[in-house]
C-alpha cells in the first residue's frame, strides 16, 4: 500500500496528479479510469453564478475536483452507482481536503429521487456511457463495462434525473459521440431540456468530429449556439493551445 495521508491508497491502485492546484485522483491500476473526456466536460459547463451542482454518475470524481478548482465557490454532489467507485471518490476528497465542498452519494440516477430534492442545482453534468447495449467491446471488467455502455443506465434516465434535479433556467451538460447528437438533442428536448449550445471535439484539425458538448436548459426558450470546434491536439501527442491553457501552459488563449 502506498503511504499518502493515512493509507488512503491501496496497493492496486494509483494516485495520478490532474495537473490543476495540486489535485490528485485515486484510480484503479486495472479496470476504468478517467480519460481526456472528462476534462473536456468539466471545462464546457459555464460555472459563472452556478452555486449548487451535481455530477451524475461521477466515477473517480475527477469531474467535481476540476469544477471545484475552476469556481472556488462552487458545492458540487457527485452521484455514483458503483459502490466501489463511491468509495474510492470519498478518499480523493479526503485526499485534496475538499470534503467540504464535495459530497458523493452512492445512489442510482433511476432512483434520484431518493437522494437529492427536485429544482434544487443550477447545474448538472454527465459523462455517461457512450456505447448502447450490443455496441462496441464490453470490458470484462464489471466496473468498466457499465462505465462505457449503457448496461446499468440509459441516456433517457440520465435527461429525466437532470429535468428533476435543475430549477427552471439551470444547465445541463453532456458530452457524448458525435454520431448520436440528434438522439442527445430528441432526448434532451423530450425531458424539457432545450438545447442551447453544441461544440464539436476533433482530434486535429481538419478531421471528423469524434466527440460532441452539448448544453441545455431546463424550460427553456432560444436558439442554439454552434461554437468553434474543439481541437485536442495541434499534432499527434501535442496538446493545442487551447487545452494547454487548461492545464496553465500558454496563458495567450
Amino acid at each position: 500500500m502506498e503511504q499518502v495521508g493515512d493509507n488512503l491508497v491501496r496497493e492496486d491502485e494509483s494516485l495520478d496528479d490532474l495537473i490543476l492546484g495540486g489535485l490528485k485522483v485515486i484510480q484503479p491500476r486495472r479496470g476504468y479510469r478517467f480519460s481526456l473526456d472528462a476534462v473536456l466536460l468539466a471545462h464546457f459547463a459555464v460555472l459563472n453564478g452556478v452555486e449548487a451542482a451535481v455530477d451524475l454518475g461521477s466515477g473517480s470524481g475527477v469531474i467535481p475536483l476540476i469544477m471545484s478548482w475552476r469556481s472556488p465557490a462552487l458545492n458540487v454532489v457527485g452521484i455514483e452507482l458503483q459502490a466501489d467507485m463511491a468509495e474510492r471518490s470519498l478518499r480523493t476528497l479526503t485526499y485534496n481536503d475538499l470534503n467540504n465542498r464535495i459530497r458523493i452519494i452512492p445512489a442510482d440516477i433511476r432512483e434520484i429521487k431518493s437522494a437529492l430534492p427536485p429544482a434544487s442545482v443550477g447545474l448538472v453534468v454527465c459523462n455517461p456511457p457512450f456505447w448502447k447495449k450490443g455496441e462496441g467491446h464490453i470490458s470484462s471488467h464489471a466496473g468498466e463495462a457499465i462505465a462505457r455502455h449503457e448496461l446499468a443506465v440509459e441516456f433517457t434516465d440520465i435527461c429525466k434525473a437532470a429535468a428533476y434535479l435543475l430549477m427552471d433556467g439551470g444547465h445541463f451538460c453532456v458530452i457524448q459521440r458525435a454520431e448520436r447528437l440528434t438522439e442527445v438533442a430528441a432526448v434532451m428536448t423530450g425531458s424539457r431540456l432545450q438545447v442551447r449550445r453544441i461544440r464539436t471535439v476533433h482530434s486535429l484539425a481538419g478531421d471528423d468530429a469524434v466527440l460532441v458538448l452539448v448544453e441545455g436548459r431546463k424550460n427553456s426558450r432560444g436558439g442554439v449556439r454552434i461554437m468553434p470546434p474543439l481541437i485536442i491536439y495541434q499534432e499527434p501527442g501535442v496538446y493545442s493551445a487551447e487545452v494547454n491553457h487548461w492545464y496553465g501552459r500558454n496563458h495567450d488563449v
